[in-house]
This record gives C-alpha cells, structure tokens and sequence, in this order.
C-alpha cells in the first residue's frame, strides 16, 4: 500500500484536535472576578490558603519545635503586609468567613491571625514534609476531609497551609498566599472552583 503523507498528517492532526477538546471539555470551568466575588459572598465554599510569603534565607530546623518561632521559616515584611491586604479585600467585598483552621506552624496561624484575626491550631493540616509517598499519603488523609465538609450556611471555611499537603491532594502546588477555591459536592467530594494568588485580591476589591 502507497504512503501518503498528507493524508497521514490530516489523520494525525483530526486525532490530536479531538484529543485536545476531550481533555478542555473534561477541565471544569474556574470562576473569576465578579462571578467569584458574588458566589462567594453567599457562602458554602472551602478556600485551601497556602501560608503568605517567607523569609526563604531562614529554613525550619530539623527537628522543629511548633511552639517556638525560631525553630521555624516564618513570614517575610512582604508576607505580612499581603496576609493583612487579604483580610481586608475579604472584608471590603464582605465575603463571610465561618471557621478559620490552620496548620500549627507560625508561619500559617500567622497568616490566619493578620488575615482574618483569627485561627484554630489543627493538626490535619500540618505540614507533611515532601519525603516519601507515606508523607503524601498523611497530608492527603488529614486535608481532603476539611475540603469536603460543608461550611455552615452562609459562609465559607479558610484552611491556611502548606502547599505540599495541596499538592499531595490536587497534585499541584499553590504559590505562597495563594487561594485555591473548592465547593463541597455534600457526597464527600468537592470540586475545583478557582484559584486566587494573593496579589489579586485587591483588584478583586475595588
């Protein structure tokens, strides 16, 4: 049988169009600015906060003490004035925020505190260092739960984090002060709905 390629390339081409619109037509489509900023006020979503920026010259120590801050990274001059800008966009587009959970280490009760003056210590979402697929395995039995429980009604739940306990759930990793915003399925399932880093809220807020 004679070769063709041209016919060879259209096939080829026809295969790879239809492979690309099956994998776009699979991706939910993320809500963002007004949209996000309304669903959000009506409450009923779980935002997964990785912990603002840090002093990345100053790493944890190996054997970290949770109630001692200079065993720790902790959050840089940029970090706090982000985690505080956020707290007041929040505020400004009177999103309502229910319960306020956070991982044990300084740099994320922190956050919490400046971003949403409050926070309760949960061991769920402590940080499962990125060793091994046992760590993963950790990280993603005490985070998925959290992001699958509905909020109480008319508002949302804020999980402030690490990223790699998103990473070992989601598979990707959010950037320092980024938002990812899940919506609970009530099946004990919860779908990707956006993600926000921290530099846009403000925009989001005028």
């Amino acid at each position: 049988m004679q070769f063709n390629r041209s016919t060879f390339i259209r096939a080829v081409t026809l295969c790879l169009a239809t492979s690309w619109a099956a994998v776009a037509l699979s991706q939910p489509t993320q809500m963002e600015g007004k949209a996000l900023t309304d669903a959000l006020k009506k409450g009923g979503y779980v935002l997964f906060i990785r912990h603002a920026a840090t002093d990345m010259t100053i790493g944890d120590k190996d054997q970290v003490v949770i109630s001692d801050c200079s065993t720790q990274r902790n959050l840089s001059v940029q970090g706090r004035i982000d985690a505080r800008a956020m707290g007041t966009a929040f505020d400004r587009l009177q999103i309502p925020v229910g319960q306020v959970l956070s991982a044990p280490y300084c740099r994320t009760i922190e956050t919490a505190r400046l971003a949403f003056a409050r926070a309760d210590a949960s061991e769920s979402l402590i940080e499962q260092r990125p060793q091994n697929e046992t760590t993963a395995k950790v990280a993603e039995a005490g985070l998925r739960p959290l992001l699958a429980k509905v909020p109480a009604t008319g508002t949302n739940t804020i999980l402030v984090s690490h990223g790699f306990n998103l990473r070992a759930v989601s598979g990707f990793g959010p950037a320092e002060g980024e938002a990812v915003v899940y919506q609970p399925d009530a099946k004990g399932g919860f779908n990707l709905v956006a993600r926000v880093l921290v530099a846009n809220w403000g925009a989001l807020a005028q």
